[in-house]
């Protein structure tokens, strides 16, 4: 496998765990078979263009950003804790709320 092609199947991997999307999930949104994405994800295969145009849409990224070293996400990876944070904060006022109307 070559160096482009590993850094290719990390960031896609990375990034499509990031959106919190399985394999199968991945290929319904590039309309391709959810083993093609396994094998672009373990190195032994290498999409076309085409291809690659349609996994960073559906991942919501440039293409380029696919081919980007391993510090390359870090800015996304802090909007994606960022988001998380908000949802769990939501989530325990809801139960904190729920609590206290049950109590009376």
């Amino acid at each position: 496998m070559t160096k482009v092609q590993e850094c290719l199947a990390k960031n896609i991997k990375l990034l499509r765990k990031m959106r919190h999307l399985t394999q199968e999930q991945l290929a319904e949104r590039v309309e391709t078979s959810t083993n093609y994405i396994g094998t672009i994800e373990i190195g032994k295969k290498f999409p076309s263009p085409q291809m690659i145009e349609r996994i960073a849409e559906a991942l919501n990224v440039e293409s380029l950003q696919l081919f980007q070293t391993d510090t390359a996400f870090t800015y996304q990876e802090q909007i994606d804790i960022a988001s998380l944070k908000k949802s769990l904060i939501k989530n325990i006022e809801k139960a904190v709320d729920k609590s206290l109307k049950e109590r009376g």
